[in-house]
């Protein structure tokens, strides 16, 4: 090779890396403004592979796609964030009327008296020990015990007031959250098929490499909210009906808990219920606690097994073992949105995995 090929040649390269190199510090220097918002632009691409036959159906009627793109997010808005919305307002004020009990708690000094009766059970309770262990009547005399009292009323005080900042803080980046959501949603409807498209020309495989690892995105996605989010709405509004028939305060915060937990293997719902059944069986009526249990066994749990695969016409092809850390583990690294996101990538590398196998382990 001469020197003018040689110069060439060298130029060439590091024209490309040159490129590459600046090219990947833009796109960091993207992420690092996007951060920021991540959690609703994930959950927004996540929903947008559901919401994306309706628009798809809109589009045959409306013709333009910006229509029926504009039309599928108001009914997005109309069909799952109004209801939501009404679900947060319910579940607030529920929140409130339980603070403001908390407070006429405290200041009716009942929580003195309740600390008091337990002091007066205990010491009797310790009474025998108390030769042996004469350090217990000087950590419970009255001085320790008043002290201990006035602590918990300061912290419970304290945190009441920082709860509610807290609750308006969360309110407003809520309400900027859904914002977010809502645009990003409408884009990735309107433009998504090109954004897709240009995605794939870029991944450095054969295209039907690349088309196998979109199918298993696009079916783990449906697959995950399909399934895991409509048993978990389906048991929460049965469990629901189990809280107002036993009567207790605060129903729907409690429907509410029960669909988080829903999320969580391997129990789910049966986290809330059961031990709210086993309160009411032991401590409130015999036979509601039975009808409860027979209830929350053969309505709430068979929901799970009975609903969910209905509800999921693409399953996710993960062992169980995976499915229980890609949601656990997915829930601690990223918050809610971890719940869709966790099984989504987990389906993701075992796809990989077995491209790997197919290409190179062979």
């Amino acid at each position: 090779m001469d020197k003018d090929q040689f110069m060439e040649t060298f130029r060439r390269h590091f024209f490309v890396y040159s490129f590459l190199a600046f090219v990947f510090l833009i796109f960091v220097v993207v992420l690092i403004m996007i951060l920021p918002f991540w959690q609703p632009i994930t959950l927004a691409l996540i929903s947008s592979v559901v919401f994306f036959p309706v628009q798809k159906a809109l589009r045959k009627v409306f013709r333009f796609k910006f229509l029926s793109s504009l039309i599928s997010i108001i009914l997005v808005f109309g069909i799952v964030v109004v209801p939501l919305l009404v679900s947060v307002f319910i579940v607030s004020q529920e929140i409130l009327k339980l603070s403001e009990a908390l407070n006429k708690y405290l200041q009716s000094g009942n929580l003195t008296l309740l600390v008091e009766d337990l002091r007066s059970k205990l010491l009797l309770f310790l009474y025998k020990f108390q030769i042996k262990y004469p350090f217990l009547q000087e950590l419970l005399n009255e001085e320790n015990i008043q002290k201990f009292v006035t602590n918990i009323y300061t912290y419970v005080t304290s945190s009441l007031t920082q709860w509610t900042t807290e609750a308006i803080y969360w309110t407003v980046n809520f309400f900027f959250g859904l914002f977010i959501y809502l645009m990003t949603l409408f884009f990735a409807l309107y433009q998504g098929e090109q954004a897709l498209y240009h995605l794939k020309k870029i991944i450095p495989l054969e295209e039907k490499d690349k088309e196998e690892i979109f199918e298993t995105l696009y079916h783990a996605i449906r697959g995950v909210i399909y399934g895991t989010v409509g048993t978990a709405i389906l048991q929460a509004f049965f469990a629901l009906g189990l809280y107002i028939y036993y009567n207790l305060p605060y129903p729907f915060l409690w429907a509410l808990v029960t669909a988080l937990f829903a999320f969580i293997p391997p129990f789910g719902t049966a986290y809330v219920w059961l031990p709210v059944t086993i309160y009411v069986l032991l401590k409130v009526s015999t036979t509601k606690g039975i009808f409860g249990l027979i209830y929350g066994v053969g309505v709430i749990a068979s929901v799970d097994n009975i609903v969910r695969p209905l509800l999921m016409k693409e399953k996710i092809e993960l062992p169980y073992i995976f499915l229980f850390f890609s949601v656990i583990g997915g829930l601690i690294t990223f918050g809610f949105t971890g719940m869709f996101l966790g099984p989504t990538i987990f389906a993701l590398f075992l796809t990989l995995i077995k491209l790997y196998e197919k290409k190179f382990a062979g």
